[in-house]
């Protein structure tokens, strides 16, 4: 429940306590107040917005909500657990309003951006990926995200614009922190670890997707109906953007343009499908609408428009993804030709798999996108020798991934293990 507190002129104090009544209020105080009456109201979440637009044709009156959960009992006593699991979600007002009063101002906004973008810098530099973990929990790109999300969902244009402005002065932020550091230190390749975020899956829609949803559903859901901390949906949006900043701003001092093409892909892609899922959830979930109270001014073409104009920028990104191969889906790509030389190994027989993994290079050669392919083997058959089973898998392998339309180049590491002491004929 919430609670309410509504400073009216002298008489009108018991007209909002009927109001209030009306909407299954309980605990209802009436006060003396200097200048006026002041009401104290207990409610149900859900009830909030209607009671406060009730409340329109008394233009003085002052509404102090306190938005955190309270404990209201009231009789009879054996209702008294199902009185105070009240996890019903937030007020559309609660939602709207809670989101602006986070926005923060700029000053804050830049400097954890630049604090973000220093700890992914050193997190890439060194390989060290508990730093990157860190970055996410500081980087503030969740705040501009749901914002904007929230002006989608209540048709409000011009908080749309300043939520996508502060997301990209962010994001510049942390791209120039990055590039200024790599500059002074002299770097001029890419680190392991730059390259294995930069290779792209196909499947990575799902981590906006699963950000945005779980971003607006904190935000909808009561504190005590939450069963995740905010701290950690913050992170689950940050993972999404915060590494590719540091990815642009590393390339861009030493020209890779490849994996400066993998950031800005993630970027823009990440960013449109969690305002565009926060958006629905707001939307469907939260009641977030432009008939919403003290936010009636929003246009409902605005949300339209955002919605269309989001879809459309996902299916263009969608359609860039997977119209050429492997650039932008090395990371399933590498899982899928491991599988696929799994797959061939277990048909030859006297052939034991111990270990095959199979990765994309940092870079392409002309007309090729190498793929190192890496087995450990065991030859159980001794009328073999190892070279002859090394160019055999080779050749079954390298046809095999040939025939798939992945525009990949396989070139193999195979190395034939033996048991401690053991002969074979080579």
């Amino acid at each position: 429940m919430r609670k309410l507190s509504i400073k009216v002129k002298q008489g009108q104090g018991q007209e909002v306590k009927r109001i209030a009544e009306k909407h299954d209020g309980k605990n209802l105080i009436v006060q003396q107040a200097e200048e006026g009456e002041l009401v104290t109201v207990h409610l149900s979440n859900e009830r909030v917005s209607n009671f406060i637009a009730n409340l329109s044709k008394y233009e003085e009156a002052e509404i102090t909500l306190v938005p955190r959960g309270v404990i209201s009992l009231y009789p009879p006593q054996d209702d008294a657990p199902d009185q105070v699991t009240d996890v019903t979600y937030r007020s559309p007002i609660e939602i709207f309003l809670g989101g602006l009063q986070s926005v923060g101002s700029k000053v804050g906004l830049l400097t954890y951006a630049v604090v973000g973008g220093m700890l992914v810098w050193v997190g890439f530099y060194t390989s060290t990926s508990y730093l990157l973990v860190a970055a996410m929990l500081v980087a503030p790109f969740a705040g501009p995200a749901m914002n904007a999300a929230l002006g989608a969902a209540a048709g409000k244009g011009a908080l749309l614009k300043q939520s996508l402005l502060r997301y990209f002065m962010a994001i510049g932020a942390s791209i120039l922190i990055t590039f200024i550091l790599s500059f002074l230190i002299g770097q001029e390749h890419a680190t392991p670890m730059m390259v294995e975020v930069s290779h792209i899956s196909q499947v990575t829609i799902l981590l906006p997707l699963a950000a945005g949803i779980a971003g607006g559903i904190n935000l909808v859901q009561s504190e005590r109906d939450s069963l995740v901390a905010g701290a950690a949906v913050g992170m689950l949006v940050a993972a999404s953007l915060a590494p590719p900043t540091g990815l642009i701003g590393m390339a861009l001092n030493f020209g890779n343009w490849q994996l400066v093409r993998s950031g800005v892909f993630l970027l823009i892609f990440q960013l449109v499908v969690i305002q565009f899922t926060a958006a629905l959830v707001f939307r469907y979930l939260g009641k977030v609408t432009v008939k919403g109270v003290r936010f009636a001014d929003g246009k409902e073409s605005v949300f339209w428009l955002s919605l269309l104009a989001s879809g459309v920028i996902i299916a263009g990104m969608l359609y860039w993804q997977f119209a050429r191969q492997p650039s932008l889906q090395k990371a399933s790509l590498s899982t899928q030709i491991t599988e696929v030389m799994r797959n061939e190994l277990e048909k030859l027989e006297d052939i034991e798999t111990i270990e095959v993994s199979a990765r994309f290079t940092r870079g392409t050669l002309p007309n090729l996108n190498p793929v190192i392919c890496e087995l450990y083997l065991y030859n159980r058959n001794d009328s073999v020798t190892d070279e002859q089973v090394k160019q055999l898998v080779q050749d079954v392998l390298y046809k095999r991934i040939k025939a798939e339309n992945w525009n990949a180049d396989p070139m193999f590491t195979i190395t034939l293990l033996g048991y401690p002491g053991e002969e074979k004929q080579n």
